[in-house]
């Protein structure tokens, strides 16, 4: 009982500040893009969150009822509550651009990598059907996780228009959500398991494997042109990647970019183009997304163009390795000796914290060798000495705890506005 509910974490100072270290990088990129920053309730109305989630994810949302007898649960993403948000919020001038850095929800079986609750980033771009939009979210998810140095970043496109084409040649219409859920699981389980999940959905056992075979396309987007065509895709469609791969060249991210046709994306709400974020780090995938163009529909009654993703900031510091300790150093301690020094102790103290320094002020009566054990445990730089002697030469005493130097400072400085 005294752990955190299974699949929830103690975010403890150790760990905290790595994922407040990586969540203002990340952020930093999209206020550089023009985006701002948006919150919203933890709790949704749960007919707002199952309209568009899909079955699996459903199963996964936390559902309560409040005391009056509302359906509720906590969010799952960040995608469904800010298209409710703009449902009713028309004002805002069109494209929105907007990030969020926050906690969701999900009732999912723990395991490395994936959480119960859990922090994302992201980012949604609403109001917008040109695929210059879709590559300045796919830019941005890019140039974010090169600010936090992720390693050996690579994207995996797709469209859901691709499997759809293919699909409706196939002549499989009726089981088109449950075969996208199956092919999504590609790389997760074996193939073999694939075609026999693909079959249970009434799918025949030849275009099972046919499919199944189809998602393990996987080519470099500057080169996925002559696949799309082999394929018998629409020129339509073959004109969009051509046009997406221009414009990723533009923002310098071409090379990390590949088409790969496993890459569907689970909820229900995806119309378009998606992506997912890959690093050799781990196997799951960091991040992903794509373009939504008739969730707001459901909320607003208003066909609305929009695209964004999300970053599992976890799933990061995992790749990094910086889950363990993080938290910074404190820059001073000051320890007076006794009460008739601690009024000049409050004055340095509140002095070097207005310089932007990280000031502790001992208030407990521990001796003098205490008082520097606690401050090497909690990592202070400079340990101060205000005692009476001291204050008769109007000085204060510093020690260096790392080099363990130690220098007489007129209090005048210490003082100094």
């Amino acid at each position: 009982m005294l752990q955190p509910p299974r699949g929830m974490n103690d975010w403890t100072p150790d760990k905290y500040y790595s994922l407040i270290n990586i969540a203002n990088r990340l952020s930093t990129v999209a206020e550089s893009f023009g985006y701002s920053a948006i919150e919203t309730p933890a709790l949704e109305h749960f007919e707002v969150l199952k309209a568009k989630a899909g079955e699996e994810v459903i199963n996964e949302i936390y559902y309560l009822r409040d005391k009056a007898g509302r359906e509720l649960g906590l969010r799952f993403d960040m995608t469904v509550p800010v298209a409710r948000v703009l449902s009713y919020r028309r004002d805002f001038p069109r494209p929105i651009r907007l990030y969020y850095v926050s906690k969701v929800w999900r009732y999912d079986e723990p395991q490395f990598g994936r959480f119960r609750e859990f922090y994302q980033f992201g980012v949604e771009h609403v109001g917008s059907p040109t695929v210059q939009s879709d590559a300045e979210v796919l830019a941005l998810a890019v140039k974010a996780l090169e600010a936090v140095n992720l390693p050996q970043l690579m994207v995996r496109v797709s469209d859901r228009r691709i499997m759809d084409q293919v699909l409706e040649k196939l002549g499989i219409n009726a089981a088109r959500d449950a075969v996208l859920r199956v092919l999504d699981k590609r790389g997760k389980v074996p193939d073999e398991e694939l075609v026999r999940l693909l079959v249970k959905e009434g799918v025949e056992e030849g275009k099972a494997k046919y499919l199944v075979d189809l998602a393990g396309v996987n080519t470099p987007i500057g080169e996925s042109i002559g696949e799309l065509r082999r394929l018998g895709i629409s020129d339509q469609l073959v004109n969009y990647f051509e046009s997406l791969s221009k414009t990723l060249t533009h923002y310098n991210v071409a090379d990390r970019v590949r088409l790969d046709l496993s890459i569907v994306r689970g909820l229900d709400y995806y119309t378009g183009f998606v992506f997912e974020l890959y690093t050799d780090r781990i196997k799951l995938a960091v991040g992903g997304g794509g373009r939504y163009d008739e969730l707001l529909r459901i909320y607003s009654g208003e066909d609305v163009p929009a695209v964004g993703f999300a970053i599992g900031i976890e799933r990061v510091m995992l790749a990094l390795g910086e889950l363990g300790d993080s938290q910074p150093s404190v820059d001073f301690y000051i320890y007076p000796m006794g009460p008739e020094q601690y009024g000049v102790g409050v004055r340095i103290a509140e002095n070097l914290r207005g310089m932007g320094f990280r000031v502790i002020l001992d208030v407990g009566k521990p001796s003098l060798r205490s008082a520097l054990e606690y401050a090497s445990k909690i990592k202070a730089r400079k340990f101060i000495i205000i005692g009476r002697r001291e204050m008769e030469n109007n000085m204060a005493r510093v020690r260096d705890l790392e080099t363990w130097s130690e220098e007489d400072v007129p209090l005048s400085r210490l003082l100094k506005q």
